[in-house]
């Protein structure tokens, strides 16, 4: 089987969707594959509370998002969804509190509305292609069944940088020894009480229990949050950030071993119950693909802003290190930096571009780029520029020329 289509969008978390969308509104006959049966990626299967890197940091609540088009519009339909839901400030910066449910009605929703999009779930990108220089070919698999995609350009969302590296594409990885711990999030539910002190009990029992060698090591720089809901909170488990056959197993055996331990030692978890854990892990890190320019820490810590800026982004570098655990970098107090387009173009292959996690910059600047709001801007302005390129075979001198697609 062969489907011809202008774009193929491969991943569907945050940055793919909104790449899928921008692209699809374009006017750019655009299918999207996702290897889950649901869009949102660790949006929506990582339990995550909240959406970071939406907004300016500073000393007044931020009245808008930091970034137009459509992360706005995402954040006004999750507000009709559920408007108890407010921004709210947590230590330095803004967050937006949102329900998983929540994302995955809009999300779904808000594709559904395109007649140019075509999403194929439960598909993975098996092998790629191409022909003077340019992606030609990408064969894609569904419950074993192969079906090869002609797309005229690719947008590699697929959080890893796989589709890159098939094609052929340059990458950074950091050592494993340096790679940042992973997450595994538990739903906790029956947690007696409001005891407000449980974020700072939490982690000193873990470590306490790390000390005694009871638990693994990393688990001593795990974290815990009430949630909205009167006794239930969430436990984010710090897991070794490299992959591994066996990490996904030893993940859910040990939120049982935790979950137990907290049981055991905190009257407030005495009668709790594991209500639902992470789909999988959830990775901070993996490959950075090379493109056309590597943005570093320094230009996110001095608020460097780019000729060829596409995304505003104000959130600090946050790396969750092996040794010292959560380690935070911020940009200066109402100032942010800017992402170049240059950083989602990959270098040496002229239809390819990526967007979310596996742009192009350093390990420390990771830290920053990879949050939920600034990813779906990167997937919108992909969507737009790979739209733009398929209509005039090149892209414009600035993006701030392409104009956001609304919703029909």
């Amino acid at each position: 089987m062969n489907t011809p289509c202008d774009i193929l969008v491969a991943g569907g978390g945050v940055s793919g969707t909104a790449a899928a969308l921008a692209s699809a509104r374009s006017g750019a006959r655009t299918v999207l594959a996702e290897k889950e049966s649901f869009l949102g990626g660790t949006g929506y299967a990582g339990l995550l509370q909240y959406i970071c890197g939406l907004y300016l940091n500073g000393d007044s609540f931020p009245a808008e998002t930091l970034n137009p088009g459509i992360v706005r519009e995402i954040t006004g339909l999750l507000n009709k969804l559920a408007p108890q839901k407010k921004i709210k400030k947590t230590g330095q910066v803004y967050v937006l509190p949102y329900s998983r449910e929540d994302m995955h009605s809009v999300f779904t929703s808000l594709c559904r509305q395109e007649p140019n999009l075509t999403i194929l779930s439960n598909t993975t990108v098996v092998s790629v292609k191409k022909k003077n220089r340019k992606i030609d070919k990408v064969t894609v698999s569904s419950s074993g069944v192969r079906r090869t995609i002609t797309p005229k350009f690719v947008i590699d969302c697929s959080g890893n940088g796989g589709v890159s590296v098939m094609a052929g594409a340059s990458f950074r990885l950091s050592p494993a020894k340096k790679l940042q711990l992973a997450g595994y999030t538990i739903h906790i539910k029956g947690i007696k009480g409001r005891d407000e002190a449980l974020a700072l009990k939490v982690p000193y029992y873990l470590a306490d229990a790390v000390r005694q060698k009871i638990l693994s090591p990393y688990l001593r720089f795990s974290t815990f949050s009430p949630a909205d809901t009167p006794g239930e909170g969430y436990c984010k488990l710090s897991i070794d950030g490299v992959d591994s056959a066996e990490r996904e197993q030893r993940a859910k055996k040990e939120a049982v071993i935790v979950h137990r331990y907290l049981a055991g030692r905190l009257p407030s978890f005495k009668n709790s119950y594991i209500a639902e854990t992470s789909k999988g892990v959830s990775d901070r890190e993996g490959r950075r693909i090379c493109g056309e320019f590597t943005l570093t820490e320094k230009d996110v810590l001095t608020a460097r802003k780019f000729y060829d800026a596409i995304v505003k982004n104000s959130w600090p570098i946050e790396i969750w290190d092996k040794n010292k655990g959560v380690i935070y970098k911020y940009v200066k107090t109402g100032d942010y930096y800017e992402i170049p387009f240059r950083c989602i173009k990959v270098k040496g292959i002229p239809n390819l571009l990526c967007a979310g996690r596996c742009i192009s910059v350093s390990a420390g600047a990771l830290g920053s780029t990879r949050v939920m709001g600034a990813c779906i801007t990167l997937g919108e302005q992909a969507g737009l520029a790979a739209a733009y390129h398929i209509k005039n075979n090149s892209y414009p001198d600035s993006m701030k020329n392409i104009s956001h697609p609304a919703k029909k």
